[in-house]
């Protein structure tokens, strides 16, 4: 199913070649006609299983206007890597559009039937959400303040509170998640735990961004801390939800869900001893 028509609307796309990532937001890549150009990457992960000197890239480029409304230092932005089987989406900043996009159009069936017996997660949100709420028309609002919680999930959906992960990593046949250890993301997914243990409806949303891999499952080699947290959270009635999501010049399209496996921790994984 088609869920975005464009990659970046309003935005003109340029298929590059990839040079080299530095001081984490950079990436210098090369034009078809031979000039090279630094470009913003958006990405906090390590990326480390989508670098590849010589791959084929998709960078968006800002407008003039874009340029001195956001007062951006960069002329555009690294999009889409190719991983010789498809392109990655490792553009994050998107992410949580390309989720609710999918979730308007019915395509990630995430509404009140799945919530049967679950509080609306609406009874937690600040005056500030309550009143954007009050105004969506498709009962959605982005980046929901929590009433008396000190953390902020990325949407509400129709009664849900829902984080949601951009998914690069393959190891494998696994695709997994995190790349780089995730202390922030530990952290929501223990709030989440905690909020589904009360009996609301809260999940969390893998966007599954590159055509590899047959399973998912949370990068415990990687980030234990994340792994553990993900396994009580789920123990205790958080929704896991890993999607696939196909990227292109043409835009994104939803091709459904994945399997994923949750197994157990590793006692003897020194990352372990910061779990609490």
């Amino acid at each position: 199913m088609k869920i975005l028509k464009e990659l970046v609307p309003g935005q003109a796309l340029e298929e590059v070649t990839f040079l080299r990532r530095y001081k984490r937001f950079l990436v210098d890549v090369k034009r078809q006609n031979g000039d090279s150009v630094t470009v913003h990457n958006p990405n906090t992960g390590s990326m480390k299983s989508c670098l590849k000197e010589g791959a084929r890239a998709v960078i968006s480029w800002k407008s003039a206007e874009q340029i001195k409304k956001t007062g951006a230092k960069l002329p555009a932005t690294l999009e889409l890597l190719h991983s010789g089987r498809g392109w990655i989406g490792v553009n994050t900043m998107r992410t949580n559009g390309i989720v609710m996009a999918a979730l308007r159009k019915g395509a990630i069936g995430l509404d009140s039937a799945n919530a049967t017996g679950k509080k609306d997660a609406a009874s937690l949100l600040g005056n500030s959400a309550l009143n954007r709420l009050k105004k969506s028309m498709d009962g959605s609002i982005s980046e929901p303040g929590l009433k008396d919680l000190d953390f902020r999930p990325d949407l509400y959906w129709q009664g849900w509170l829902l984080e949601v992960k951009n998914v690069t990593q393959l190891e494998g046949d696994w695709i997994q998640f995190p790349d780089a250890v995730s202390e922030r993301g530990a952290k929501h997914l223990q709030s989440l735990g905690k909020l589904a243990k009360q009996g609301f409806a809260c999940g969390v949303i893998f966007a599954l961004s590159r055509p590899e891999g047959k399973r998912f499952r949370p990068a415990a080699e990687i980030d234990a801390v994340f792994a553990e947290s993900l396994r009580k959270a789920a123990r205790s009635g958080l929704y896991l939800l890993p999607v696939r999501f196909g990227y292109g010049m043409q835009g994104v399209e939803y091709r459904g869900t994945l399997d994923y496996e949750l197994e157990e921790p590793d006692p003897d994984n020194p990352l372990m001893q910061a779990f609490t």
